[in-house]
């Protein structure tokens, strides 16, 4: 891996279709994605077994699938790439231009270089994967960089992402050892939209790559497919805590809470950024009703830096639902300051509002929930709401 201090990089950008969040990563709850130490075989010997109560392994996408691409697509790139008419122009940029004439479009999905370079869309994921097959016919050195992107969030039921997303970097041959390194990034988004995390070696780059396979089996409810391309990203990051909490989610969600409540207590011991693993553990105590075990945890998480207004929003609901209706409205007010575009909050205070008689409140935080939503049934719904407390007034 190469280090990045003193490096001459640009950024070449591509087109991006902003409606849909960034590459979600980890689900429910989720945070930036760590950058871990190596494991040891201690850690190893002392990780929870993953025990199979899911359905037989399905037939996966293999480490060779990710970057093979099909014949016809190999040539065409080298038919581009070693055009006599271009050979002036740096095998890096000749690359990168590859890419951006072919117009690579953003899309939500995970896909394998060769799906992504038939669509010519993907995720941030899709276009490193892509990114990283052509740099292979090209022999051309890439790197792999996690930036945490402006925090936007999302709610979809009982699951939330968060924008963090990963770029590429790919570099001018060095002409001695000497010389600084320079190269491009490989990115949707420009160089200044979100914060540097780390680097990340090639085994954590691939890692990744599961973890989202897994990220989207889990949206969809297919929890033996999402535990399996966990189990595959841990044969590269064993010890990553993003891996845990999906594997922990995984087993919540099958009803195996005591499996679920081990991997939490085992990833917040041994992460080092374990801020999303406390999280969904004091969720996983509240749904128990272990309640003062759950306030210990929410301590524990009002003393870190917390960027993410999902904690907020969750111990607002827990609050809801035990009538505490003021309490409610102040943790609802927490995750607002962070994300004042939350729907989902603002719709939650106004119904808080609703419970305590205070209907003129109630019926401002509906019109903020209604001005705060894209989706055109959800803001029929709450406009129904508003009609029907409006009713009343």
């Amino acid at each position: 891996m190469r280090s990045l201090v003193s490096m001459k990089v640009k950024t070449l950008q591509f087109n991006i279709l902003r409606k849909i969040l960034l590459c979600p990563l980890i689900l429910l709850l989720t945070s930036c994605t760590s950058i871990e130490q190596p494991a040891t075989v201690a850690d190893l010997d002392s990780r929870p077994n993953f025990p199979n109560i899911f359905s037989e392994k399905p037939q996966m996408v293999s480490l060779n699938d990710i970057h093979q691409l099909s014949p016809e697509q190999e040539q065409e790139f080298l038919t581009y790439f070693n055009n006599p008419a271009i050979q002036l122009i740096e095998q890096h940029q000749r690359l990168a231009n590859y890419l951006f004439d072919n117009n690579f479009l953003y899309e939500y999905e995970t896909y394998t270089a060769s799906e992504a370079l038939a669509l010519n869309r993907g995720n941030c994921m899709s276009l490193a994967v892509v990114t990283t097959a052509l740099a292979n016919l090209a022999n051309i050195q890439i790197d792999y960089q996690l930036i945490s992107s402006s925090p936007v969030f999302q709610l979809r039921g009982s699951v939330a992402n968060k924008g963090v997303h990963i770029r590429s970097l790919i570099y001018k041959p060095q002409e001695d050892d000497y010389s600084t390194p320079t190269g491009l990034k490989i990115d949707y988004f420009p160089s200044d939209d979100g914060d540097f995390v780390g680097n990340i070696s090639d085994d954590q780059y691939i890692a990744l790559y599961y973890r989202n396979i897994a990220a989207q089996r889990l949206t969809e409810e297919n929890y033996s497919d999402a535990y399996w391309y966990t189990v595959e990203s841990m044969k590269y990051d064993p010890l990553s805590p993003d891996a845990f909490n999906m594997m922990a989610i995984t087993y919540k969600r099958i009803g195996d809470l005591a499996k679920a409540e081990e991997i939490y207590l085992y990833g917040i011991e041994k992460a080092d950024n374990k801020l999303t693993l406390l999280k969904n553990y004091y969720i996983l105590l509240t749904s128990q009703n272990r309640l003062l075990e759950a306030r210990a945890i929410n301590r524990r998480l009002l003393a870190m830096d917390d960027p993410s207004p999902i904690h907020w929003f969750n111990v607002a609901r827990i609050s809801f639902d035990a009538n505490d209706f003021n309490g409610a409205i102040r943790y609802y007010n927490r995750a607002i300051e962070i994300a004042p575009y939350l729907h989902e909050a603002h719709l939650g205070i106004a119904l808080s509002y609703y419970h305590l008689g205070r209907l003129r409140r109630a019926e401002r935080a509906f019109s903020r929930a209604i001005i705060n939503v894209n989706d055109t049934s959800t803001k029929d719904l709450y406009q129904a709401k508003l009609n029907a407390l409006r009713s009343f007034l």
